[in-house]
């Protein structure tokens, strides 16, 4: 027996998922998130290229821009991953159930991926300053498995809270970017 509580690198892969379906796919679906219909989504299976799960999300905004949430939560990173990404759809949209009929874009594209922006990554400042006001979406260290608990139950809340107030960070993309003008096309 060690003196640390230590917790197979599985074994924080499953918990960071299970905190992302208790705390993230709920806030998701009550701020009008829809889980995106594409048959590309991997929408929580477990992704073999990147050890990982992946989700990906959408609701059309007022202004008729689709906006994107992208969660990754990797095998490598320790952390949840929560990328914002906001597009001009050509296509005439009315709801998001139409974009079931539309083949879904290729989103992991690098033009795609240079305006998407991770929430809590995007601060200026001192780290400790961060560290301390801005806590990323991470369980961090632990030496007991109370604290283990604690720290997930702490990530668990962060999730939720930020996934609840994601307008105000599709704001601050907003400022930051432009909406990308995407043309998506009927399958075929």
């Amino acid at each position: 027996m060690g003196l640390i509580y230590k917790v197979e690198d599985a074994a924080l892969l499953k918990t960071r998922n299970e905190i992302f379906k208790e705390a993230g796919i709920p806030a998701l679906l009550a701020n009008g998130f829809m889980a995106n219909p594409y048959q590309t989504s991997l929408n929580g299976e477990l992704n073999r290229n990147n050890r990982g799960y992946n989700y990906q999300f959408s609701r059309l905004s007022q202004e008729k821009y689709l906006e994107r949430i992208e969660v990754l939560i990797n095998n490598d990173d320790k952390s949840i991953q929560i990328f914002v990404n906001v597009f001009d759809v050509k296509s005439n949209l009315d709801a998001f159930p139409a974009l079931s009929d539309l083949a879904g874009a290729d989103f992991s594209q690098l033009a795609f991926r240079l305006t998407r922006m991770r929430l809590r990554d995007n601060y200026i400042g001192p780290s400790l300053f961060n560290k301390l006001f801005f806590p990323a979406h991470e369980l961090g260290g632990f030496y007991t498995e109370r604290g283990f608990n604690k720290k997930a139950e702490k990530l668990k809340k962060l999730i939720k809270s930020d996934i609840e107030n994601l307008d105000g960070f599709i704001e601050k993309w907003k400022r930051l970017f432009s909406p990308m003008e995407i043309e998506l096309k009927r399958e075929s």
